[in-house]
């Protein structure tokens, strides 16, 4: 029995094109942890609804109540975040080492700008 689809027919199809919508969307999901952090250093006790409306709004893309809920998960479990509340409703806020955190991420944040500007460089 002969293959239909060998290697070289399938590294000759062409790529989809990435659109800067795509790009965007990247890096915003790659970053949802400084996002989130940010978010609650300037509104604390906010509730994961009121993180996830906030970072849909202001950013313009669609965050999954599960991506949100993880990375909150995530944070806590890191003990970079508290939560305080009961099953009905929990808030959650920025701890001390969060804030530290946070301070120490966005101090790269020149270096990260200068690695993204060399990535998309046209040499």
């Amino acid at each position: 029995m002969q293959k239909t689809h060998t290697k070289a027919a399938k590294e000759r199809k062409p790529m989809k094109q990435i659109q800067s919508s795509d790009l965007k969307i990247r890096v915003l999901k790659k970053f949802t942890d400084i996002l989130m952090l940010k978010h609650l250093k300037q509104n604390p006790k906010s509730s994961g609804y009121q993180i996830l409306r906030n970072l849909n709004e202001k950013y313009n893309i669609h965050y999954s109540p599960g991506t949100i809920y993880n990375a909150i998960y995530t944070l806590e479990r890191k003990g970079l975040i508290t939560s305080d509340g009961d099953e009905t409703c929990r808030v959650y806020s920025l701890t001390e080492r969060g804030a530290k955190t946070l301070k120490g991420m966005l101090s790269e944040g020149k270096e990260i700008q200068e690695l993204i500007v060399a990535i998309f460089a046209t040499d």
